[in-house]
C-alpha cells in the first residue's frame, strides 16, 4: 500500500479528537477504543461490516459515555475514531493484539501477515495522532482516567460486577475513587469491582503506564458492563454515578482546581 503525504495527513487528522481541551478540570479524560472506522485504504481489513459493530472492534457505548463526562466534569477528553482491530493503541507494538489477528477464532483478513510498510502506515495514520492528542492533554492535569466497556459475559462466565475501577499502583486518588464510586455504586444498586473485571496488575495497559504512572500521575481505567450503556436511561445512571463520584475525589484532593458542579 502507498498513501501519498496528503493522504496520509488526512488520515491523521481524523484519527482522533479533542473534547474542551482548553478545560481547567484536574482531569484527562481517555477513550482508546471508541471508535469502529476503519481508514478507507484498508477496506474493513477484509471484514463485513457488522463485525465492526461488536466489541472486538470497539468498545460499545465508550463513545457516548465519554461525552457525557467530558461535558458534565467539563473535562478534557481524547476520542480515538479508528477500530483498534486497526491498530489497538493500549496495547503494546510486541503484543499479538496490538494488530490482532483473530476476533475469538474468525480471522482478519487484513491483520494476517502484515508487512513492515503496512504497519508503519497504520502507526503514522492511527497511533501517532493519537499519542500527540494525548501528550498535549496530560499537561497541568492531575490525573488520568481512560474510558472502556466489558462484555457481561465471557467464555461462558458471567461477570459479576458492572462497573469496574482498575489500577496498578496505589494513591490517594485511586483510593478515593474506589470508596466513592462503591459508595454511589451500591445506592444505585450496582456492583463496582476493584480490579475486577480485569486487573491492571496483571496487564501492561500501555496508555496509562506510558502517559501517567511514568510522569507521576495517578490513573484509573473505568470499565462499565457494555449493556448499561445501550439504553438512554441506564447510561444516563451510570454516567451521574461517575459524574458524582469523579467530581467529590476532584474537589476533596484538588479543591483549588477548577471542576463541574
Amino acid at each position: 500500500m502507498r498513501l501519498d503525504p496528503a493522504e496520509t495527513a488526512a488520515l491523521a487528522a481524523d484519527a482522533v479528537e479533542c473534547l474542551l481541551p482548553e478545560a481547567a478540570s484536574p482531569y484527562l479524560l481517555i477513550a482508546e477504543h471508541a471508535g469502529n472506522k476503519v481508514p478507507a485504504p484498508w477496506r474493513n481489513l477484509g471484514l463485513a461490516e457488522p463485525y465492526l459493530a461488536t466489541h472486538f472492534a470497539v468498545d460499545l457505548g465508550v463513545d457516548a459515555l465519554t461525552r457525557r463526562l467530558s461535558q458534565r466534569l467539563q473535562a478534557p477528553a481524547v476520542v480515538a475514531h479508528y477500530s483498534r482491530l486497526f491498530l489497538d493503541y493500549n496495547r503494546p507494538v510486541e503484543e499479538w493484539d496490538h494488530m490482532r489477528p483473530d476476533l475469538g477464532g474468525i480471522p482478519v483478513p487484513g491483520n494476517l501477515d502484515t508487512s513492515d510498510n503496512d504497519r508503519r502506515l497504520r502507526r503514522e495514520v492511527g497511533w501517532a495522532p493519537l499519542e500527540q492528542a494525548i501528550a498535549d492533554g496530560v499537561s497541568g492535569r492531575k490525573a488520568l482516567v481512560s474510558i472502556h466497556s466489558f462484555t457481561p459475559i465471557m467464555g461462558g462466565v458471567r461477570r459479576n460486577v458492572d462497573i469496574g475501577i482498575l489500577w496498578r499502583e496505589p494513591s490517594p486518588f485511586v483510593s478515593a475513587v474506589l470508596r466513592t464510586t462503591q459508595n454511589h455504586g451500591k445506592a444505585a444498586g450496582l456492583v463496582v469491582g476493584d480490579n475486577e473485571p480485569y486487573d491492571w496488575r496483571q496487564a501492561v495497559g500501555y496508555t496509562l503506564n506510558r502517559h501517567g504512572l511514568q510522569l507521576g500521575l495517578p490513573s484509573i481505567y473505568l470499565e462499565v458492563r457494555n449493556d448499561l450503556l445501550t439504553e438512554p436511561d441506564r447510561l444516563d445512571q451510570v454516567s451521574r454515578i461517575l459524574e458524582d463520584s469523579l467530581s467529590e475525589v476532584a474537589k476533596t484532593l484538588w479543591p483549588d482546581h477548577a471542576v463541574a458542579v
